[in-house]
């Protein structure tokens, strides 16, 4: 899903968190854990090929870890929240020059806490809501 409201006054353009790491889907999930942690990244892309097909968070990974999943048997597409770039499961995605208040708005609207950013139709990053949430601070 691609959301674009216009931007009318400050952007998350320097809110956003560059990245993500992207991992492929073939990786064990202790190996996209160790990614993630050695990148010090609190998101994982997950790809096959140049698509991404999900994202993994940090509470995914305590998720699992939590709840004693073999992390070096299972690979990271089995538990990625899987999402396309198109079609009928999109990545839920916001442009680098939207204002704060209409990301928070998208992210609600999906119920989802992290969305992908583009800048001239590519992937730059994330912002999750507490970056937003300081993107309308600053604004009121």
């Amino acid at each position: 899903m691609y959301a674009h409201t216009g931007s009318k006054g400050k952007s998350i353009e320097n809110l956003v968190e560059t990245g993500p790491i992207l991992v492929p889907g073939s990786a064990t999930v202790m190996e996209a854990l160790r990614d993630m942690i050695n990148n010090g990244s609190p998101v994982l892309a997950v790809v096959e090929g140049d698509d991404i097909i999900g994202m993994v968070t940090a509470s995914d990974m305590g998720n699992m870890v939590v709840r004693n999943v073999d992390l070096d048997k299972h690979r990271i597409r089995d538990f990625a929240a899987l999402c396309r770039l198109d079609g009928n499961r999109p990545c839920v995605r916001v442009r680098h020059d939207e204002e704060p208040l209409n990301v928070l708005k998208v992210m609600q609207s999906w119920n989802v806490d992290r969305v992908l950013v583009t800048k001239d139709e590519k992937i730059v990053g994330t912002i999750s809501v507490l970056d937003a949430l300081k993107g309308w601070m600053e604004k009121v």
